[in-house]
């Protein structure tokens, strides 16, 4: 059941995941008890979490448990930025780069990273860019002892300690039906911290139109 829900429901809400869970437990008689979020994770490392700035919310939690055991590439939709902010802290111990996927050199930064076996966190995916699909997909090529793979016109070596995680601030990011076989997308945009980021910066927004036009009526009254 740990699996299945790794693999299908980091996508959807709090309310079907809790029903699907709810189903699996009645169909596979496991124990009403039972929670994924304690089976695959411990207190500690959720302590640890919390630390690094991971909201302490269930759904958040769970994310993160399916960020860092997922097969498939994690894909975060984060409105909020928070859970980016908690990924890049968690892995700053890694040969850890950032990059925005509308970089001029992103390409020949993403042939850097594949070669020499870098963590890379690329932002602001609305989209997959073509150039990413090869990785993606794994379509890596034995030659001898090493593996390589097609990025762009280039056949580049694979080192295997390469990592890639994708995220958005768009909530709802367009992305092609066959996507769903190579990367697995985890929705943040419905937890407290995402919600609680969305209603905190229309507040900044009104506090600040109300601002401006205090401001304004003041000068006039000058």
């Amino acid at each position: 059941m740990s699996s299945a829900f790794i693999t299908y429901l980091a996508s959807q809400s709090e309310d079907k995941r809790l029903d699907f869970v709810n189903k699996w437990k009645q169909i596979l008689k496991i124990d009403d008890k039972f929670e994924v979020r304690k089976f695959l994770s411990t207190e500690s490392e959720q302590l640890v979490w919390k630390s690094q700035g991971l909201p302490s919310d269930d759904l958040s939690m769970e994310n993160a448990i399916v960020i860092l055991r997922s097969q498939l590439c994690p894909f975060l939709v984060d409105p909020s930025s928070r859970a980016t902010d908690w990924l890049k802290k968690h892995l700053k111990e890694k040969k850890l780069e950032v990059l925005n996927q509308q970089d001029q050199n992103f390409t020949t930064q993403l042939e850097l990273a594949v070669r020499v076996g870098k963590t890379l966190i690329v932002q602001e995916v609305d989209g997959v860019e073509p150039v990413l699909y090869p990785i993606l997909r794994k379509d890596f090529v034995a030659q001898g002892p090493r593996h390589v793979v097609q990025i762009g016109e280039k056949t580049i070596d694979y080192n295997p300690d390469f990592r890639i995680y994708l995220t958005t601030r768009n909530p709802t990011p367009e992305l092609l039906p066959d996507m769903d076989a190579i990367i697995n997308e985890i929705n943040f945009t419905t937890t407290r911290a995402g919600l609680t980021g969305q209603v905190n910066r229309v507040e900044i927004e009104e506090n600040w139109f109300d601002f401006c036009c205090l401001a304004f009526s003041n000068s006039d009254s000058t």
